[in-house]
């Protein structure tokens, strides 16, 4: 398949480019998608960009900035479609008409209800062509935690579970430490830097006494989630250490003075619980609307 004058395996190089370029926002564009853009001029890579959150600039605008007046009737290739609404920075597809691209090559559409295929509309109805879906199962995998986010208003979860070959988590005894080798302990804490918190039970906390950190350097600190439904966690936890926010959810029966207590080192949120555990719906409801 040809599109204009070149060809489909380039346009996907591009693309791909464009993809790894947003990987390099992992773990710091929360609550943002992974976004990367890149300029291409007569078959040449002229501007790239990729998003990061505290940095606020769009993909989209640091490779139009790259590129410069190149842009002009050049081909931008994007793995997310480009926003249209005022939020922290004005629309990216603004940027696109003012810079006078020609094409605009699209992974995805953006499920958020204020973009969700108005940019691609407006870029449209300005001229400018789009061609959409390029490389278009990658991109949604490289942000299925944003997507289901926006679909659902929950947070993706990750299951880390570690067993020894017979099926046991730990001994009769209660030992847990160490299951997992060095690899698989690495492989953790890369992931861990992939996400917004890491959540444990309370007899994790009472068990292990986990430090719950990253040691990945992120900009934003992970957030430390507990379940612990009558409040047993410890004031003196290692997890408290730190300046990093805690949350534990409780039942909304609860002591008083134990809600209180833990409240001066947590955000302590009650929700439904039977028989010792918490409502699993509720919790993800919960995590939800603080954005994670």
């Amino acid at each position: 398949m040809e599109l204009g004058d070149e060809t489909e395996a380039g346009h996907e190089r591009f693309m791909k480019r464009a993809i790894a370029l947003a990987r390099r926002g992992m773990g710091r564009v929360s609550p943002n998608p992974l976004v990367g853009a890149v300029v291409v001029q007569n078959g040449q890579i002229v501007g790239e960009g990729y998003h990061l959150y505290q940095k606020k600039d769009h993909a989209e605008v640091v490779a139009l900035q790259s590129a410069g007046p190149r842009s002009g009737g050049a081909s931008l290739y994007i793995n997310l479609e480009p926003c249209t609404h005022h939020g922290r920075t004005p629309p990216c597809v603004d940027r696109i008409v003012e810079a006078r691209v020609g094409r605009v090559f699209v992974a995805g559409r953006d499920p958020n209800p204020q973009v969700d295929g108005q940019g691609i509309g407006q870029l449209q109805k300005q001229g400018v062509g789009v061609h959409e879906d390029l490389c278009r199962e990658e991109a949604i995998h490289l942000n299925e935690k944003f997507f289901h986010f926006i679909e659902t208003s929950r947070p993706f979860v990750l299951l880390k579970l570690a067993l020894t070959l017979d099926g046991k988590i730990a001994t009769s005894g209660g030992e847990s430490q160490w299951i997992t080798g060095t690899k698989a302990r690495k492989e953790a804490h890369r992931l861990r830097y992939e996400y917004d918190a890491i959540l444990v039970g309370i007899n994790t906390i009472l068990q292990d006494d986990p430090a719950l950190d990253v040691r990945w350097t992120r900009p934003n600190a992970i957030v430390k989630v507990i379940l612990d439904s009558s409040l047993r966690t410890p004031v003196e936890a290692r997890l408290f250490k730190s300046s990093d926010r805690v949350i534990i959810l409780c039942d909304r029966q609860v002591p008083k003075k134990k809600f209180e207590t833990l409240s001066k080192q947590a955000t302590v949120i009650q929700v439904p619980g039977k028989k010792g555990q918490l409502d699993w719906n509720e919790v993800l409801t919960q995590l939800g609307q603080l954005k994670m």
